[in-house]
C-alpha cells in the first residue's frame, strides 16, 4: 500500500484502483480524505487505537501498539455498520479455540488489571467504608467522537445519571472522571451538571479503572470503553447510547440498534473485538504479534514500579551512570537527587526517604533507621561491549539488603535463592531460558573475539582446565574472595591443585583493553599455566575446557549453563548451592538448587531490564533478542575508526541527557 498524506493543492494524478485512501476515525480532519477516496473510486479505511493500546498513556509520551482497521465504518458510529458489527452477526466464527484464548486471556487482564490505558496505579483508590451498596457511573470527555456516533449527546448523561439515582435509591453514585479529565487535557459531560444529592461522589483519582471493580455492583455508561471493561468482570452494564458491546444481549441497553441480531458471551465479545478486529505491533521490535505477546510488558511496568520511598539521593554518580541511572530508579522513586556523599544525602534525607550507593562503596555505612539504603551494580546480561567503552546496561539490580557479589553478609538474591519456592511455569520459563543463553551464547558483555585452538597441545590424559581472570582491585575480589584475591594467586592456586593439568588462562577483557588492575607479564604467567589466550571468545574457550576456576567471576556461572564443572575459588552467588565445587563454605547459603532454579533467581527475578528504544521496562529474553541484533549490526561495523567515532558520540550523547534530564 502506498502512504501519502493528503497536502494542500496536490492533484493526486497518481491515485490507482488497487490504492487505499486511510483516516482516523470520524474526526472532522478526514473529510478531506473520505472526498478524496470518493473522487477516485477507491476505500477508504477508518483507523482507531486498539482496546488495549498503551503501555502507559499517549499524554505521557507512550506509542500505540494496537490499532483497528476498520473497512466499513469504525467500532463507535453506530449509525452504519462496521466490521466488528458484521463479524458479531454472524454465527460461524467463533470455534473452541478462539474460546479458549478469550478465556485464558480475560483471566490474565482481570488479574493483572490491564486496560487501554495502564499508567494509572492500580491501589490508588478504596472506599472508607465498607459494606455500603455502589454504583460507577462513566463520564466521558467533552466532544468525544463515540458520544456523537453512539445515538447519544449531552442530555445522555445526565439521563444516565438521574437513572443511577432512581434505580439505585440504597446506593452510593460514583461518577468516575475520565483519565484525559484528571491529566488536565480535557473536559467532561458531568462536571458542571450534578444535582445537590449526598448520595454522589466525585471519583478523580489517579487509579486503574479496572480495580475500581469490586467495590461497585453496577456499571452506567453512555458509550464509554469501561463499560466493555466491565463486562470482562462479569459485573451488570447499563448503556445509554450504542456502544459497540451493546446489543448482543450482555447489557442493559436504553438505545435499541435493531441491526445487531445475535447474542454474545463475554468470550465471543471480547475475540470478536481484541483478538479479530485489532492488530498489534510489538513495542519493541514494531513487528505485527498477537496480544499475548504484549501483556507481560503491561505487567511488567507496574511490577517494577514499587516506589518504597520519596525521593532517593544517589551519592558520587557520574555523568554518564546518571543519564541512564534514572530510567532504573523509577522503579524505587519518581524524583532522583544526585549527590556528592552519604553525609550530604544523609543532611538532606526526610523520613521514608532513600539512599542509593553504587556496588560496595560505603560498604559499612548505615543509614537512619527511618532510610532505606539500596546499591545498584550491572546485572549479568549487560550489553554489547564494555562499560569502560560507555556502553549503557541494559539490566541493573537495585538490592535492599547488600549486593549479590558480597559474600560477607546476605543479599536479596541470596534471600530469595534461600526463600523463595518456585512454580512450574517460572520453571519452564528458567529452562527454555537456559537453553537461549546457549545457544545464543549471551554473556555479561558479550564480546566476540577470535577462535582459537586452546589445548592443541595436550596429552589424552590430561584434565583441561580454564582460568578466567578479574580486575584485581573488583569489589566482588574483595567481599567475595577473602583467601585468594589476585590473578596470580589464582593461577598458582590451580596448578598447586592440579599439577599435571593443562592450564590455558584468559585474562578479563577491562585488564586487557582498559588497563585496569590484575595484569600478569605473559612470561610470568606461563611459569604456571601451559597457555595465555589473550583475544579467545569466551563461549569457544570455555567448550573447549573440562573444567572452569575461578575465583567470583561470572564466566562460571556461563559454564555451568554449558554444562561444564566450575571450581569456585572465592564465593560467587552461583556457589554454594550445589552446582559447583566449592573451595569455601558459606553457611548461610543452606538450599539445593538446580541450575534453572539459580538461571530464574539471576536472571528473572533479580535484575530489571530496559529497553532504550522504548525507555520501558523489558524481560530478559527480548534484551538477549535485542544483543543478537546489535552483534550482528556490530560485527558489520569493526573498522576501528567506526568504533571510535562511536563511543565518543555515546558519551556526547549521555553527558547531554545527563546534564538536561
Amino acid at each position: 500500500m502506498q502512504c501519502d498524506r493528503i497536502e494542500k493543492k496536490k492533484s493526486y494524478t497518481k491515485i490507482q484502483p488497487s490504492h487505499v485512501v486511510v483516516g482516523w476515525g470520524k474526526k472532522a480532519n478526514t473529510e478531506k480524505a473520505v472526498k478524496l477516496a470518493e473522487k477516485h473510486q477507491v476505500p477508504y479505511w477508518h483507523l482507531e487505537d486498539g482496546f488495549i493500546s498503551y503501555l502507559g498513556h499517549p499524554a505521557l509520551g507512550d506509542k500505540r501498539f494496537a490499532l483497528i482497521v476498520d473497512k466499513q465504518g469504525i467500532y463507535y458510529d453506530a449509525n452504519c455498520p462496521s466490521d466488528i458489527e458484521a463479524l458479531l452477526n454472524r454465527p460461524d466464527w467463533f470455534n473452541a479455540e478462539l474460546r479458549d484464548r478469550s478465556s485464558n486471556l480475560l483471566a490474565q487482564i482481570t488479574d493483572n488489571k490491564i486496560t487501554k490505558y495502564n499508567h494509572e496505579p492500580i491501589d490508588g483508590w478504596k472506599p472508607e467504608a465498607e459494606g455500603l451498596k455502589r454504583v460507577l457511573v462513566v463520564d466521558q470527555t467533552y466532544g468525544d467522537c463515540s458520544v456523537k456516533f453512539g445515538v447519544a449527546d449531552d442530555s445522555s448523561f445526565e439521563k444516565m445519571l438521574d437513572a443511577a439515582l432512581a434505580e439505585n435509591p440504597d446506593s452510593e453514585i460514583w461518577i468516575k472522571v475520565h483519565p484525559d479529565v484528571v491529566l488536565g487535557t480535557k473536559k467532561g459531560y458531568l462536571g458542571s451538571h450534578l444535582p445537590d444529592n449526598p448520595r454522589i461522589h466525585i471519583l478523580a483519582d489517579k487509579v486503574n479503572a479496572q480495580s475500581l471493580f469490586p467495590y461497585f455492583e453496577k456499571v452506567y455508561v453512555v458509550t464509554s470503553q469501561l463499560g466493555f471493561e466491565a463486562l470482562w468482570h462479569k459485573k451488570n452494564v447499563v448503556c445509554f447510547g450504542v456502544p459497540f458491546y451493546s446489543g448482543w444481549g450482555l447489557t442493559d441497553d436504553r438505545v435499541p440498534c435493531p441491526r445487531r441480531k445475535q447474542t454474545h458471551t463475554i468470550e465471543s465479545l471480547f475475540a470478536a473485538a481484541c483478538l479479530k478486529y485489532t492488530r498489534y505491533i510489538d513495542p519493541e521490535t514494531f513487528e505485527r504479534c498477537e496480544l499475548e505477546n504484549i501483556l507481560e510488558l503491561i505487567v511488567l511496568q507496574r511490577t517494577s514500579r514499587s516506589q518504597p520511598v520519596n525521593t532517593l539521593y544517589a551519592v558520587g554518580f557520574s555523568l554518564w551512570k546518571r543519564a541512564f541511572l534514572k530510567h532504573f530508579t523509577e522503579a524505587i522513586s519518581e524524583k532522583v537527587l544526585f549527590v556528592k556523599s552519604v553525609q550530604q544525602a544523609e543532611a538532606k534525607t526526610k523520613p521514608d526517604d532513600g539512599i542509593l550507593v553504587w556496588g560496595a562503596k560505603h560498604h559499612d555505612y548505615k543509614p537512619p533507621s527511618n532510610i532505606k539504603l539500596f546499591r545498584a551494580e550491572d546485572a549479568f546480561i549487560r550489553s554489547v561491549g564494555l562499560g569502560a567503552d560507555l556502553r549503557r546496561p541494559s539490566s541493573l539490580i537495585l538490592d535492599q539488603t547488600g549486593i549479590y557479589f558480597d559474600a560477607s553478609r546476605p543479599s536479596d538474591l541470596e534471600t530469595a535463592i534461600n526463600t523463595i519456592e518456585l512454580n512450574d511455569q517460572q520453571l519452564l520459563r528458567a529452562k527454555a531460558l537456559r537453553k537461549t543463553l546457549k545457544e545464543q551464547r549471551i554473556s555479561k558483555y558479550n564480546l566476540q573475539g577470535s577462535q582459537q585452538c586452546l589445548f592443541e597441545s595436550v596429552r589424552m590424559d590430561q584434565r583441561k582446565i580454564l582460568i578466567t581472570g578479574q580486575v584485581d582491585s573488583d569489589a566482588s575480589i574483595q567481599w567475595g574472595s577473602p583467601e585468594i584475591s589476585s590473578n596470580l594467586e589464582l593461577i598458582k592456586a590451580v596448578r598447586t591443585h592440579a599439577p599435571d593439568a593443562f592450564i590455558v588462562y584468559k585474562p578479563h577483557p577491562d585488564v586487557l583493553l582498559a588497563g585496569r588492575e590484575g595484569h600478569i607479564p605473559e612470561s610470568l604467567a606461563l611459569d604456571w599455566v601451559d597457555h595465555v589466550v589473550l583475544d579467545g571468545d569466551i563461549f569457544d574457550c570455555i567448550e573447549q575446557c573440562d573444567e572452569l576456576h575461578v575465583m567470583t567471576s561470572l564466566a562460571g556461572f556461563e559454564a555451568l549453563t554449558l554444562g561444564k564443572t566450575v571450581h569456585c575459588w572465592g564465593q560467587p552467588f552461583y556457589a554454594g548451592w550445589g552446582v559447583t565445587v566449592d573451595h569455601l563454605i558459606c553457611k548461610r547459603r543452606h538450599r539445593k538448587r538446580t541450575l534453572d532454579e539459580l538461571i530464574y533467581f539471576a536472571h528473572c527475578h533479580y535484575p530489571m531490564y530496559i529497553n532504550w528504544q522504548t525507555q520501558r521496562y523489558t524481560t530478559p529474553e527480548r534484551v538477549i533478542a535485542s544483543i543478537e541484533r546489535e552483534r550482528c549490526s556490530t560485527a558489520e561495523n569493526r573498522h576501528f575508526m567506526i568504533q571510535w567515532l562511536s563511543r565518543k558520540r555515546r558519551k556526547l550523547g549521555y553527558l547531554i541527557e545527563a546534564l538536561f534530564s
